[in-house]
Formats: structure tokens, C-alpha cells, sequence
């Protein structure tokens, strides 16, 4: 499962790259930018020659590229990047070489958009965080946000619903009487109007169908309860950790993405907020708020896929 949303895609060309893991620079990038609230996949590259497959594969959001490379020089790997239409904001930097000051080299780029030069090492790290919060200007603005949780929330929902239907199918053996009680439990629980039209639709289409016309919130509590009895036959660590985290679902995912459908954006002090009523209570988000919301749904989709990789589902 791939939460595009919430990903950060960077690739780093080097062929000297190891001096950055080992002084910890790539896992305090990684650090940075959790504490933004986004998943981090740096692809390092030692081997420019394995750039094209890289780039088929990912869509990277930044591309960071040192000029001293064994076999060629970083502004003529610039050059084939753009070449291939691919617009992603690069940083060009050397520890080495004042590249700046070569003229043929400032020639081929001059006219290259959303490119940036760094000289030295020292100071390179605070570059690429500053440029990183460059490139998220837009996608951290709040009404932004809200689109982005709201795709991420969504992606979960259907997470779920594969999830149920592998337990039904696989684990527990639910037999259509079995389905017959849990559609019979959900239209008559949480069902006021058109609960005896939504039956006959469940025995026209069947269970598979139906399940995904269901609330977020009672699909949520329906795959909970499944999940509880396939707890009973298996009380793994994973299966048992799984629902621990799992408690705060409806908390962290299901509530926020209901909130965030109500919210407007506001200026309060200065300040731009989302803020809104849902149901009667009041409530309103900030950046900062933003940022733990996208680590609570990159919390729950780590806990997914342990769950997705305990199962063996492919």
C-alpha cells in the first residue's frame, strides 16, 4: 500500500554518497522531514549510470546532484534530467570544484528553470532543508492540506475494505448467514431510513459489493470486530500491536477527514487556520496541527502494511 500523498521522493547522486551516510546526514534528512509530517524515500545513487531507471520508476520531488562524477560532471547529468522533460527542483552543488566560475558550465544551465547551486560542504544539509521547505511552500499551504488528507484518508478507507474481505474470505470462513448478521446488525443499528432497501441491494450484489457503500466509521468498527475474533485464533505480537494502534482510528483518521470536509480557512491574528463546526463540537487546525495529523496517518499506514505483510497479501 502506497500513500503517494504523504511521500517525499528525493534522489541524490554522488558517487563519494557514503561519506554522508556515514556521518548520518542522509538518516537526519529522513529525520527532518517525519518532522514535517511526510514519509522519506531517499533514493541514493552511487552510479550515474543507473540514473534513467530511477527516474522511469519515481517521480521524485527533488533531485540533488554533486558536479565531480567519475565518468561524467553533474550539469551534463543536469542537462539529460531536463532533457527528458522532467521539471523536478534540482540542486546542484560541489565540495570541491567553485563550478560557478566555468564558464561552459554556466552556459549550458543559465537557461535551466527550478535549479539551484550550492559550493561547500559544510553547509550543504541546511541548504537542502531550506530548499525541501521551498518545494513544500504550496503543499503545506492549509487548504492544500486538507485536499492531501483527505486523498490519504480515503486510500486507507479502501485499505480497510481489502482487509475485511481477506478476513471473511480467508481467515474466518464467514458463511453468507455469518454476512447475512453483520449486514442485518448494520442496517438495524446504525440505519434509520431505507435499512430494508439496503438488504435487498446486499442480496442482489452480495457482500463484496455492498461492503463499500458502508460508512467509513461502521466499516471501521466492522473490520475491528473481525479482526477481534481472528484475535481469539491468533494472538500474535503483530495481530495484538496491530489493534492497539489500531484503537485510535477512528481518532486520528476517521474524525479528521469528517472535520476536515466541514472546515473553511480563516485568518485569526495574522494567522491562517481551518476552522469549523461538526456536529456540535468546534474545532480548528493550524500548520502545526497539520503536521501531527500526517504523522498519525503515516502511523496508521505503517500498521497496515505489518498487518498486510503478517498476512502475506499481495
Amino acid at each position: 500500500m502506497q500513500l503517494d500523498y504523504l511521500d517525499y521522493n528525493i534522489l541524490w547522486i554522488d558517487n563519494d554518497l557514503q561519506e554522508y551516510i556515514d556521518r548520518n546526514q542522509i538518516k537526519n534528512l529522513k529525520e527532518f522531514l517525519l518532522d514535517l509530517g511526510f514519509q522519506p524515500n531517499i533514493v541514493t545513487l552511487f552510479n550515474e549510470s543507473e540514473l534513467d531507471d530511477h527516474l522511469k520508476q519515481t517521480k521524485f520531488d527533488l533531485i540533488i546532484s554533486d558536479y565531480n562524477l567519475d565518468d561524467t560532471t553533474g550539469d551534463i547529468i543536469i542537462e539529460h534530467i531536463r532533457n527528458q522533460n522532467i521539471l523536478t527542483e534540482i540542486l546542484f552543488y560541489s565540495a570541491k570544484t567553485d563550478f560557478k566560475s566555468i564558464t561552459t558550465v554556466m552556459d549550458r544551465l543559465k537557461f535551466v528553470d527550478r535549479i539551484s547551486f550550492h559550493y561547500g560542504r559544510d553547509t550543504l544539509m541546511d541548504r537542502i532543508e531550506k530548499l525541501i521547505e521551498l518545494t513544500l511552500d504550496k503543499l503545506l499551504e492549509l487548504n492544500a492540506t486538507r485536499g492531501l488528507i483527505t486523498a490519504a484518508t480515503g486510500e486507507l478507507d479502501v485499505v480497510i475494505e481489502e482487509l475485511t474481505l481477506y478476513l471473511i474470505q480467508n481467515k474466518l470462513n464467514k458463511s453468507k448467514k455469518d454476512l447475512d448478521a453483520i449486514i442485518e446488525n448494520y442496517t438495524s443499528d446504525f440505519l434509520d431510513k431505507s435499512s430494508e432497501r439496503f438488504r435487498q441491494k446486499h442480496e442482489e450484489i452480495g457482500f463484496e459489493n455492498i461492503f463499500s457503500f458502508i460508512e467509513a466509521n461502521r466499516k471501521w468498527r466492522i473490520f475491528r470486530d473481525l479482526m477481534e475474533e481472528y484475535r481469539k485464533k491468533d494472538s500474535n505480537g503483530v495481530i495484538l500491536n496491530f489493534l492497539e494502534i489500531n484503537k485510535s482510528y477512528f481518532e486520528h483518521v476517521i474524525d479528521i477527514r469528517n472535520k476536515f470536509a466541514h472546515a473553511k480557512a480563516e485568518k485569526v491574528e495574522g494567522k491562517l487556520i481551518l476552522k469549523g463546526q461538526y456536529g456540535k463540537e468546534d474545532f480548528q487546525f493550524d500548520s502545526e496541527s497539520c503536521i501531527e495529523i500526517r504523522k498519525n496517518l503515516i502511523r496508521h499506514k505503517k500498521n497496515f502494511d505489518l498487518l498486510i505483510d503478517y498476512f502475506k497479501i499481495k
